[in-house]
């Protein structure tokens, strides 16, 4: 394991060098590279009022920012694009010099097709798409790109292949997956995880109700080791993981497909 310790981490461009390294994916890997993004409270909490950003620092900051700096698509749940009031994609100007090409895409995973999100993709302007999956009704297809949305419709088979081979059509090698929980252990469970860069804000949310890191309606367990971690003088422990094995039924049963049972409320 790798740690380091700036002394300044936002403002020493030395410091800057060493986490967008520390960011670096594992060597080898699958052609579509798939990154969790996530932040949580020391006791796993990862919204407080109904949002990530109260559990937030600037170096969390630094660190999503990088994160979208080096992606080719920015991947996440509607719920969760609903909930953060998702808009496009935006190279932060401390990393702009890394990244000589536009901001990435936003592709937001859907079954239903709501209208809140029809509205919330089609007054972005084109920064937020849709990967809508095989099963979504196709009258809400119609309605989204009437709205100007673009709309990307995955294809039929199991969600994770569905998922991957969208994402190698499009030209996608390195994803940046923002959430949230529910899809997160959808994904886990999946193998559509390969890394989990977290964040653990330097807090505890004493009798917090939101959600954990990650939810299931099954439990598993998904073997991952540590590749990388560092601190900062403002607080907070900043981590990358590299997904293990294969994840293991806690009871003892078969992996079910479940991800593409995924909806707007578990996003």
């Amino acid at each position: 394991m790798h740690s380091t310790r700036p002394a300044v981490f936002d403002d020493d461009p030395a410091a800057l060098h060493v986490l967008w390294h520390a960011l670096d994916p594992e060597p080898g890997g699958p052609d579509v590279r798939i990154r969790a993004v996530m932040i949580s409270s020391v006791d796993g909490t990862t919204a407080v009022d109904g949002r990530s950003g109260p559990l937030g620092t600037p170096t969390d900051r630094l660190v999503y920012d990088a994160m979208r700096a080096r992606a080719d698509v920015v991947l996440v749940g509607s719920g969760t694009a609903l909930a953060e009031g998702y808009g496009p994609a935006r190279i932060a100007n401390v990393w702009a010099d890394r990244r000589p090409r536009p901001a990435p895409p936003v592709l937001v995973l859907t079954r239903s097709l709501p209208g809140d999100l029809i509205a919330q993709c089609g007054s972005a302007g084109g920064g937020l798409e849709i990967a809508a999956a095989a099963t979504t009704p196709r009258d809400r297809v119609d309605a989204a790109r009437e709205a100007g949305v673009t709309v990307h419709v995955m294809p039929d088979g199991p969600y994770a292949e569905a998922l991957r081979t969208l994402l190698r059509d499009l030209g996608a090698r390195e994803v940046a997956f923002e959430g949230g929980p529910r899809l997160l252990g959808e994904f886990l469970t999946q193998g559509l995880v390969d890394e989990l860069v977290l964040s653990l804000a330097p807090e505890i949310v004493v009798g917090g109700r939101g959600p954990g890191l990650v939810t299931a309606v099954e439990p598993r367990r998904v073997p991952m080791r540590v590749a990388t971690a560092f601190t900062c003088p403002r607080g907070g422990l900043y981590t990358r993981w590299v997904v293990g094995h294969a994840p293991t039924d806690v009871g003892g049963t078969g992996s079910v497909d479940r991800a593409d049972r995924a909806d707007e409320a578990n996003g």
